[in-house]
């Protein structure tokens, strides 16, 4: 009995070897055929399970003498587009494939291929099962492909509308005060010459701005700073949303559930739900706490907003992105085939998607401006220097205009700078896709033949950082290659190339902002900026985001000036005796440990701050810097 048992396990060994020989070699000769660079692997980290076992066996191999010579050890490193940026890709070329048994798999930094595959969105398709980990609730807008996306685009994207914009400009503002006045609260001036508002990790405050914009702007949830009072919603609060404490059979508060939910998110990948809900690990059952809070409210919110459309209360104030999908469900009930139509799985799902999607990116994009700002003061000096240009001297935010100040503002120093960081540290690493059969692309005046199902990545990072689009200091933080030479308002080259257009194929309504009488900002090589990626399938909120980051970068840095915190390098008594060669000197051992930092993050699902990993601040009223004088 034994004996059958091992023979049968060698026999279905070898039938596997046997195969995978099989296939390598079919994939093989298919990579030869296109003409580009290949390098062979048993497999690539495309999967949770395949993206396990490189995290466990690449570190390992790479130790080990000989082995560690194979290139493909170096390439399946899930972080190489950002640890190692543009080091495949100065040895292989922009667009190179690496040939496993099961697939052929092609990375490429090349604007030109990127752009045909945003372009011809039959041809290479979105691998939607990848993104599983976002369907908790249901599908949504970033999980479907074809026909399905279409209903969902049709239904969600005219909230995302110029009106929509002016929301959230006004709302970030607003949320930018409040920010402010939760730094004022937590803390006393600091001791010293200059005082300021130390903050520890401006990750964690930008990213409960951004999701208070998301909720006020896009659901008409405002919601509150933990040191503000419910009379600071003037009465537009929703009961059972809005307050700071859990109302009712709930645990948590909307707002924590939330943040509980996306902190754990990864939890819901590796673990079914149902294993989570009895899990003896708290760290198991807090998860789940916070995703059946999380449905629970938005069930809740559903019927909230339901109620109000029945009772003819249109919301006003945001961009009610609940109305149009709860109308598509009257209609999916009703079994009326003269609309597109959602499911209630379907509205949760994007409702989910919206809050998810539409604040950590944004976050992490003045997260990491903020930083820069501080490691940069000269630009930041610049930055300023526009601010006060457009806006004049003590204008109270009532007074800021979003037809007039937005334009001038996004296409300054300020959309510059967000742009800039935006380039250098993206949301996420690669764009996925697959190709739907056999297609014939052009790069640099010579066609190849991408097999059927090559799983594609759009290198983003290396894309953005392609000296062949970005000139030779693409690693640079350097905001100015957004500003046009001239200033007649009309672009007409980008310092590295001659730019004839500046292109919108997203098809979503242009915005007012994005141009202005006073200049408009450089438009790149098309397919050279993909951080929102391009196409049809580009970010829907990209605008949303864009008018958020313009927000709030003004107003703080038109109040504020941010450095570094040297407090971990010398003390306030050692300050007071240094000059301003030895300040500076303090100031760069700052400025060095905060780059490492940066350098160290890593992605999840997002570009973020590795766990624990933080970058202290300071926020000086402006004319009261201590080290921003230094760089002059």
């Amino acid at each position: 009995m034994v004996g059958i048992v091992t023979l049968t396990c060698i026999g279905a060994v070898l039938f596997a070897t046997f195969n995978a020989y099989r296939n390598l070699r079919n994939n093989i000769a298919k990579a030869k055929k296109t003409g580009l660079p290949y390098v062979l692997g048993p497999f690539v980290p495309i999967g949770y399970g395949y993206l396990i076992i490189a995290e466990i066996l690449g570190p390992l191999l790479r130790k080990i003498p000989i082995i560690n010579q194979w290139e493909w050890l170096y390439l399946i490193d899930r972080q190489v587009s950002w640890s190692a940026p543009r080091v495949a890709e100065n040895k292989y070329g922009d667009t190179y494939l690496i040939v496993t048994p099961s697939l052929i798999y092609l990375k490429t930094s090349s604007a030109e291929l990127g752009s045909q595959v945003t372009s011809r969105k039959t041809d290479f398709l979105k691998p939607v099962e990848r993104y599983k980990i976002v369907n908790l609730f249901g599908k949504s807008i970033l999980t479907q492909e074809g026909q399905e996306w279409k209903r969902h685009k049709k239904i969600v994207g005219p909230s995302f509308s110029e009106k929509s914009n002016r929301m959230v400009f006004e709302e970030s503002l607003r949320q930018t005060e409040g920010m402010v006045g939760l730094w004022a609260s937590q803390q006393k001036e600091l001791e010293g010459k200059g005082g300021g508002l130390k903050v520890e990790d401006t990750a964690v405050d930008a990213a409960t701005l951004s999701l208070h914009v998301i909720c006020a702007a896009g659901f008409g949830v405002p919601q509150l700073w933990p040191n503000e009072g419910e009379e600071k919603l003037m009465g537009n609060g929703v009961q059972g949303f809005s307050e700071l404490d859990a109302k009712g059979m709930h645990t948590l508060t909307f707002k924590e559930g939330l943040n509980q939910l996306l902190k754990k998110l990864m939890w819901f990948v590796i673990f079914p739900q149902s294993f989570l809900k009895i899990s003896p690990f708290k760290t198991h059952q807090s998860a789940y706490e916070a995703f059946s809070e999380c449905f629970a409210y938005f069930h809740e919110l559903l019927e909230v907003k339901k109620k109000q459309m029945y009772l003819g209360e249109s919301d006003k104030s945001s961009m009610d992105l609940l109305g149009p999908m709860i109308k598509a469900n009257e209609v999916s009930t009703t079994k009326s085939q003269q609309a597109p139509t959602l499911t209630t799985a379907e509205i949760l799902g994007n409702c989910f998607i919206f809050l998810f999607a539409g604040h950590e990116t944004t976050a992490n994009n003045i997260h990491y401006s903020i930083l820069e700002m501080a490691l940069n003061p000269k630009i930041q000096r610049h930055l300023q220097e526009d601010i006060d240009g457009i806006l004049g001297k003590d204008k109270p935010i009532s007074e800021w205009s979003y037809l007039e100040d937005m334009p001038r503002l996004y296409n300054s120093m300020v959309g510059a700078t967000m742009s800039e960081s935006l380039r250098l540290i993206p949301a996420i690493l690669n764009i996925p896709k697959v190709a739907s059969g056999d297609q014939i692309v052009t790069i640099d005046g010579r066609q190849f033949s991408i097999p059927a199902d090559t799983f594609v990545h759009l290198n983003v990072v290396g894309t953005n950082r392609n000296p062949r689009y970005w000139g030779e200091d693409p690693e640079v933080f350097r905001p100015e290659r957004w500003l046009p030479k001239s200033g007649n308002g009309v672009v007409k080259e980008n310092g590295n190339g001659v730019v004839k257009e500046k292109v919108v194929a997203d098809g979503l309504e242009k915005a007012s902002f994005e141009s202005s009488n006073s200049g408009t900002l450089v438009a790149p090589t098309k397919g050279s900026y993909i951080s929102f990626s391009e196409g049809a399938r580009a970010c829907p909120g990209r605008r949303f985001a864009q008018v958020e980051s313009t927000a709030v970068l003004s107003k703080l840095f038109y109040d504020y000036s941010v450095e570094l915190d040297v407090s971990n390098f010398a003390s306030e008594e050692q300050l007071a005796k240094l000059d301003s060669r030895g300040k500076r000197e303090v100031y760069e051992k700052a400025r060095r440990r905060a780059e490492n930092v940066i350098g160290r993050s890593e992605q999840i699902i997002t570009l973020q701050m590795r766990a624990g990993d933080y970058v202290p601040v300071v926020f000086r009223r402006r004319g009261e810097e201590r080290f921003l004088g230094l760089y002059t």
